[in-house]
């Protein structure tokens, strides 16, 4: 499917899957590292390719999501499920405030929880873009990180 991929410089593979949702840092590090990229190039591409979808998400998606709920019952079920979700996997933002909540949502490295569905978070929350943009960013560092760690000594351990 995405053979086309294989074209581009491994550096750039690395940062279009960290861009991609569900994908994200959490697989885009790991293919990072199975496809022989250093420990440092695959943290750095990750990294900066989750953060680039970060200010269009936080900037439009609550204008967008306004403007869908108006103009289409089938957008606005769909966006209510999406809002479900983010509200039971928001605990920590409720519980820590929202700067924590959001660093802790992306950092920590649990199914769902990345950059992405934090975006959508803080908006459900109605969490101002800087205190948002700034959290993600950090979580998304610190998830980086903890993830190129585990890949890398994860591949040593096995002798890949």
């Amino acid at each position: 499917m995405l053979e086309w991929l294989a074209l581009f410089p491994k550096q750039l593979q690395v940062l279009f899957l960290a861009g991609l949702p569900f994908i994200e840092l959490r697989g885009a590090i790991p293919f990072a590292t199975l496809i022989g990229l250093p420990y440092y190039q695959g943290l750095f591409f990750g990294i900066i390719g989750n953060l680039l979808p970060i200010v269009p998400l936080l900037y439009f998606f609550e204008p967008l999501m306004e403007r869908l709920y108006r103009f289409s019952p089938r957008y606005r079920r769909f966006f209510e499920r999406i809002q479900k979700r983010a509200v039971e996997k928001g605990g920590p933002i409720r519980k820590y405030g929202a700067a924590v909540g959001l660093f802790l949502f992306v950092a920590v490295p649990v199914p769902g929880t990345g950059a992405y569905s934090a975006c959508f978070a803080a908006a459900f929350f109605g969490v101002p873009f800087w205190i948002s943009a700034g959290s993600i960013a950090v979580g998304t560092v610190c998830s980086g990180l903890l993830f190129a760690t585990l890949s890398h000594y994860v591949l040593v351990f096995f002798g890949w």
